[in-house]
């Protein structure tokens, strides 16, 4: 293979990863509520799903229907058996801070959240 085709293959694989890199980066400033839709008292929600509610972002870890079950709403204890915040893993996509209810949403190492104005780093799980 002749040297110039070589180094025109580095330049492109160069660019590429460049481009990943810039990808990635730009990922993780954005904000969830750019994507996720509001949480509503009347759907049906799988488990994974991802909604806004209260300045938050949560997970359903537990598939449900609230035409079924109307108490399962952001402000109330239940919300809780099935939903889980996700926290921010940079300053920029730092969350309200959710106190944990167990296991399924704890802060991890190098998450972030804001409390009382101030913005905080879990150092440790």
């Amino acid at each position: 293979m002749p040297p110039h085709s070589v180094d025109a293959e580095r330049s492109v694989l160069g660019s590429m990863l460049l481009d990943a890199n810039a990808l990635e980066l730009a990922l993780e400033q954005l904000r969830p509520e750019d994507f996720y839709l509001p949480a509503h008292e009347t759907i049906f929600v799988c488990m994974r799903d991802i909604r806004n509610a209260g300045g938050q972002t949560w997970e359903c870890f537990q598939s449900h229907d609230n035409a079924t079950y109307p108490d399962i709403k952001p402000d109330s204890a239940a919300w809780f058996t099935f939903w889980r915040p996700l926290h921010g893993k940079t300053p920029e996509t730092a969350r309200p801070f959710v106190p944990v209810q167990g296991a399924h949403d704890m802060y991890h190492a190098g998450e972030y959240a804001i409390y009382e104005g101030a913005l905080y780093k879990c150092v440790q799980d």
